[in-house]
């Protein structure tokens, strides 16, 4: 009872501040003494401060002495390792970043994809210790090594702060890939190439705090549902489409995760008809109809049949060259851009008649697209989702971007660090 107590007084001075213990005591119905005990814990352990005199009581009197939430007194990390680029943000215990740093993913990204693809196995044994091997990439970097350079990247952003090390409370470690929340262990990110992977252990004995592992959809269904699109509804569902193409989803506020930690990958579910090799071993996935990479191969294959475009010059593009052609008017990306759009339809259609969201928002590095994407993917929608599902339902697109799974990473480190009897959402 007393940790419930002193967590109800300190969520009062994080939400309320500055505020008078009396005030403390009027709003939680404890005894001036329990709260003057607790305050006094509170301020010694340096989660809050004195800040000053009020203003003195109609009644006459000394003025209350006021009271604030110390955001300083404890740091969280969040780690978005992408398929590409790893970005380590610092949070303070109030949520606001105060140092990010950006790098290349410390991995040989194509070399890891073929062996994954190929049946990359090698459980990686042993716990901190010993997770250097799976799913290395011939001249690549292991994962247990790429985790050490993000630790090491993380320990280098706290210094910048100029605030202890020790203050760390917790890690949030987000990845394109299988994840399984009860472990900590990366099961499989194909396009890392890493397999059976204990982030949890490794990077737990690297930064000496606990440490929290997400699907990059569930991480920025946390970020969109708190500030972004979500607009903090009970129930959503974020269909995350980039490299690869997954879910996340949140049901009354909550993550949920399933029996083993790997809800939401829905880009591993089979198209009939699609025979399309997946980097995770299986032929026929949504991912490889429904991504970035999707877009390219659809376009190489059309310019093969002799179909005219733009961008049958260049010799090499990605997804966002193909949509910056397509709204100059090149038909044959437009085209494509439709199609893709239209099985992301058909995926979002699962997820609304699976989970039957409040809202579906649409993330992942294919949202910036926009409507040239969205429009199909209603259409779509509409076609496919049942009525009474699809009633109510609103399809938005992120409003984070490129932040959303670095904002869910010190988002979910921090709600894990937090012991408070009211929590905004619980992992």
């Amino acid at each position: 009872m007393r940790e419930v107590n002193r967590s109800l007084v300190l969520a009062l001075v994080k939400e309320g501040g500055p505020v008078s213990r009396a005030s403390i005591a009027r709003s939680t119905t404890l005894a001036k003494p329990t709260v003057s005990a607790i305050v006094d814990e509170l301020i010694s352990d340096g989660l809050v401060r004195e800040v000053g005199p009020g203003s003195t009581a109609v009644s006459g009197g000394r003025p209350p002495i006021l009271l604030e939430f110390n955001a300083r007194s404890q740091l969280v990390v969040g780690a978005h390792i992408g398929a590409r680029r790893t970005t380590v943000a610092i949070g303070d215990a109030a949520g606001e970043e105060i140092a990010r740093r950006e790098f290349p993913t410390p991995t040989a990204l194509a070399a890891g994809v073929a062996g994954t693809a190929a049946g990359v196995a090698g459980t990686a044994a042993g716990g901190a210790g010993g997770a250097g091997a799976a799913g290395t990439a011939a001249g690549g970097v292991s994962p247990g090594d790429a985790l050490r350079m993000v630790a090491a990247e993380a320990r280098a952003a706290i210094q910048g702060t100029a605030l202890p090390t020790a203050r760390l409370a917790a890690v949030g470690a987000v990845l394109p890939g299988l994840t399984d929340f009860h472990t900590g262990v990366c099961l499989l990110a194909p396009n890392l190439g890493w397999r059976d992977v204990p982030v949890r252990d490794i990077l737990a004995a690297e930064l000496g705090a606990p440490v929290y592992v997400h699907n990059a959809g569930q991480a920025a269904a946390v970020a969109e549902n708190l500030e972004g699109a979500g607009g903090r509804v009970g129930d959503l569902a974020l269909l995350y489409a980039g490299t690869g193409l997954s879910a996340g989803v949140l049901s009354d506020g909550r993550v949920f995760h399933g029996v083993g930690g790997t809800a939401g990958e829905i880009g591993h579910n089979a198209v009939p008809g699609n025979e399309e090799p997946c980097n995770c071993g299986n032929v026929g996935c949504l991912e490889t109809v429904a991504s970035g990479p999707a877009i390219v191969r659809a376009v190489r294959r059309a310019l093969a049949a002799g179909e005219p475009s733009s961008l049958a010059g260049l010799d090499t593009f990605d997804a966002r060259d193909v949509a910056t052609a397509a709204r100059a008017g090149d038909a044959l990306a437009a085209s494509v851009i439709a199609e893709i759009g239209a099985h992301l339809g058909l995926a979002a259609s699962w997820l609304i008649n699976a989970y039957n969201p409040a809202v579906l928002v649409v993330g992942g590095g294919l949202a910036p697209i926009g409507d040239l994407l969205l429009d199909p993917l209603r259409a779509a929608v509409a076609r496919h989702a049942l009525a009474p599902a699809l009633r109510g339902v609103e399809i938005r697109a992120s409003v984070l971007g490129p932040d959303a799974e670095v904002r869910g990473a010190v988002l979910l480190a921090l709600q894990h660090s937090e012991t408070y009897y009211r929590v905004v959402f619980r992992a």
